[in-house]
């Protein structure tokens, strides 16, 4: 295909595919779709029309009677896209990437990307892209089985800013309904999580959807705050449950993990002091506390809360907790 810009070459396709889909059902495609379609002026339609006809070859004729563009070779399809080297490279990497995402919603629709992208490459690539990969691996978190269909309720009533009533069940295990105000969806370690509100308590609240065992919506319409910024969430709160007030933390790392804790970054405030010992402190500020404490105990004995004491003292109880149990 001709050197084009990406945003032109999308055009090209989009009106390809409008036209054969009106010449397949009978209801011939027109400047006027194409321009409501593209949001572009008809002089910018009618350029790329002959730029198809004129340079590409293709078999679009028009139909007086009709008053719409028809193909008269309906197996003619547009050249494959020109790719660099590198961005076959990124293409296959991504491709691998997605197992990421297995499990999940998205993993159907970004396969069906990939798919389209792959078919514009035949015959233009001359490189095995698994060939070329064969050297990385890509190893995933564990995630979360999703239910498509909660997931995509869930989606429709964010969009239409409805509230929900959910059934839930709780980190222990236990079932319990909710009313809620969702602002937002986020993906994070194998699951999804939505933002948003409690109904009855006015209250921040995160879900992880993947245990949202019903739902539905009440009719009630909500506005979001003008004070809520899903970025402004994750990058206070450790991982995705935040909500707690703004909270400084200290950490102190043994020597036997600096070399590890050195070149990890946990959250977008953190803060690296070196200590004598060879040892290394991390400071941050964060509004998320149960996520923190997990996260801590992971590292023990490795770690040592420096402040603040509240959380200090919370390391300390789970530790007891975890030394009292019986095998």
């Amino acid at each position: 295909m001709k050197n084009l810009s990406r945003p032109q070459h999308h055009r090209l396709r989009r009106i390809l595919e409008l036209i054969r889909d009106g010449t397949r059902t009978g209801a011939y495609a027109n400047a006027r779709g194409f321009c409501t379609e593209l949001g572009v002026c008809r002089r910018t339609i009618l350029r790329d029309l002959d730029f198809l006809r004129d340079e590409e070859r293709a078999p679009i004729a028009y139909d007086g009677q009709r008053k719409g563009y028809y193909m008269t070779d309906a197996t003619w399809r547009l050249p494959p896209v020109e790719l660099s080297r590198e961005e076959v490279f990124s293409f296959a990497v991504a491709r691998k990437l997605l197992a990421a995402f297995r499990g999940t919603p998205m993993e159907v629709d970004m396969r069906s990307v990939l798919s389209k992208i792959a078919g514009a490459l035949d015959g233009n690539v001359t490189v095995d892209l698994d060939a070329l990969t064969e050297r990385f691996t890509v190893v995933g978190d564990d995630y979360a089985v999703q239910d498509p269909r909660i997931w995509g309720e869930l989606a429709r009533h964010i969009e239409r800013r409805e509230t929900v009533r959910m059934d839930y069940e709780k980190f222990n295990g236990q079932r319990a309904t909710y009313c809620l105000t969702p602002y937002h969806l986020i993906a994070y370690h194998g699951d999804w999580y939505v933002l948003g509100a409690h109904t009855d308590r006015n209250e921040p609240a995160t879900f992880a959807v993947s245990r949202i065992q019903s739902l539905a919506g009440t009719g009630e319409t909500f506005s979001i705050p003008n004070t809520f910024s899903a970025r402004d969430h994750v990058d206070k709160a450790f991982g995705v449950v935040g909500g707690a007030p703004l909270m400084r933390v200290r950490l102190y790392f043994t020597p036997g993990v600096s070399g590890y804790i050195r070149h990890r970054i946990w959250h977008p405030s953190q803060r690296l002091r070196e200590r004598r010992d060879g040892g290394v402190e991390r400071a941050f500020e964060t509004t998320g506390w149960k996520e923190l404490v997990r996260w801590i105990l992971s590292w023990q004995p490795d770690v040592q809360v420096l402040s603040p004491k509240a959380l200090r003292e919370r390391v300390r109880d789970k530790l007891r907790q975890a030394l009292a149990q019986k095998a």
